[in-house]
């Protein structure tokens, strides 16, 4: 909760710093909208990606949106990582709603089942519960049964206790939309509880002994909930399928793509006649005998992106046609440009991802994991919705270029002056936030909620045909 408040506060002080700033546009060079990530309540159950990665993005027609090992590429606000170096002890530095269900209500399912025909078998009381006229079967369904009947209030009770804590704070508010992403949360913690307490139960009718029971399954335990997915993370990062290309080698393409930018740009010069786009400026003297007007250009470039301006001395003088045509052809041509140096930025990107979703794969070999990818997935703060906000982003982008098309901005005299009056900005499109509805959760989280409905099928199965095998003696 506490973490959650803090994020709010961020974000809310953000925008106010961003609708000030827009407010001292006078320019349509000065447009530079900021998209930011509204930290999501839901983080509160599953706290996913809500502490990681980009939560700004600067969105300018002329540069391009990527990021670099989860950080914006100098352009972009970056929040603090909460997160390790060493990827065994990563795990343990966020508490959630989730985390306790993983980690807590798996051991207790495990402390409920461990017992349930290898301890009995000690007591002697399966003997005498099997001398009776009762299928064996019906035995197996009743002990799952005994055991989620006590289970489940504890979820039920948990989970609501979390709601009520959640609502009660006045920077949280919950919608029924949201409300009924709690709901399936339940379900799936439900299902997950589930399959603790049929492995648990397998154990038991695998071991002749109620404490050989608990110990194989504390361990297994420890090995699902902790130890199998940082060994998978771990793995992946030291021998990674996807090698990213180095920095240095896409500052290199991305500084060639530049030089084919300004190779196309003064081409196009040559051809109209202009050696350079200020030397085409006429100016002449005022009535009181004034001096000339000075004009010059200015570029600005690193190793990502260039931008370049144009400044005008005494501009109430200046035939500035020629320079409005030459920028119609020149700002639109570096947007296309932009985008071409983004599909290269984004690469070492899009590796990395690949990396992390086969690290993910690996980690769906655990339970424990593929309960932790569906609740991320359920509440939004899962990887793939982190990838929507910067996907969003950059349609927003593409928004805002087609609103200066629109506008013909780039040709007007108020892209580089406001000496005939500001430029109209105040129909510039306005990022909106998008909120997945139940149903595209529930379709995201799909897959993990079938294999957890898989492992209680074959568990189940499995306990049962063992049991019909079980010798008491």
């Amino acid at each position: 909760m506490d973490d959650h408040e803090k994020r709010l506060v961020g974000y809310n002080t953000a925008i106010r710093e961003s609708q000030a700033e827009a407010k001292n546009w006078k320019l349509y060079t000065d447009i530079s909208a900021k998209v930011h990530r509204k930290p999501n309540p839901l983080g509160i159950f599953n706290i996913g990606m809500e502490n990681s990665g980009v939560n700004t993005v600067v969105v300018e027609p002329d540069k391009p949106i990527w990021t670099r090992d989860g950080r914006s590429p100098g352009w972009g606000e970056t929040t603090q990582k909460m997160g390790a170096d060493n990827p065994f002890l990563a795990m343990f530095l966020s508490v959630d709603v989730v985390f306790i269900f993983k980690i807590v209500l798996s051991a207790l399912a495990i402390l409920f089942a461990y017992n349930t025909i290898s301890g009995e078998r000690e007591d002697g009381t399966l003997k005498l519960v099997l001398s009776n006229a009762i299928p064996r079967d019906t035995v197996v369904l009743g002990k799952y049964l005994g055991g989620m009947l006590s289970l489940f209030p504890i979820v039920l009770v948990s989970l609501i206790v979390a709601l009520l804590i959640a609502i009660s704070s006045p920077n949280v508010a919950f919608d029924g939309n949201d409300i009924a992403h709690v709901v399936l949360i339940f379900a799936v913690s439900l299902l997950y509880v589930s399959t603790w307490y049929l492995l648990g139960l397998l154990l038991s009718v695998w071991t002749k002994e109620a404490a050989t029971t608990l110990m194989l399954s504390m361990f297994l335990w420890v090995i699902l909930t902790s130890v199998h997915a940082n060994v998978a993370t771990f793995a992946v990062t030291k021998f990674s399928p996807h090698k990213p290309d180095s920095e240095e080698k896409v500052f290199q393409q991305t500084a060639q793509l530049w030089d084919d930018f300004r190779k196309e740009r003064d081409d196009y010069l040559k051809k109209r006649g202009y050696d350079s786009p200020t030397k085409t400026v006429s100016w002449r003297r005022d009535e009181k005998g004034r001096k000339r007007g000075s004009s010059g250009t200015s570029s600005t470039s690193d190793r990502w992106f260039v931008t370049e301006s144009y400044r005008i001395g005494n501009i109430k003088y200046a035939d500035v046609s020629v320079l409005q045509e030459f920028l119609s052809y020149q700002e639109p041509l570096r947007i296309a440009y932009a985008d071409r140096a983004e599909e290269i930025l984004r690469k070492p990107a899009d590796d990395r991802a690949r990396n992390a979703r086969f690290a993910d794969l690996l980690s769906r070999i655990s339970f424990a994991d593929v309960y932790h990818f569906a609740v991320g997935a359920i509440a939004g703060t899962d990887r793939e919705s982190y990838n929507d906000f910067l996907e969003n982003s950059r349609a927003y982008k593409r928004e805002v270029v087609e609103y200066l098309k629109d506008k013909k901005a780039f040709s007007s005299r108020a892209w580089f002056s406001d000496d005939q009056g500001a430029a109209d900005v105040k129909d510039l499109p306005v990022y909106r936030h998008q909120q997945l509805s139940l149903s595209e959760s529930f379709s995201r989280a799909s897959v993990d909620i079938l294999i957890l409905l898989a492992w209680n099928i074959v568990l189940f199965m499995v306990a049962y045909v063992s049991f019909l095998r079980y010798e008491i003696s």
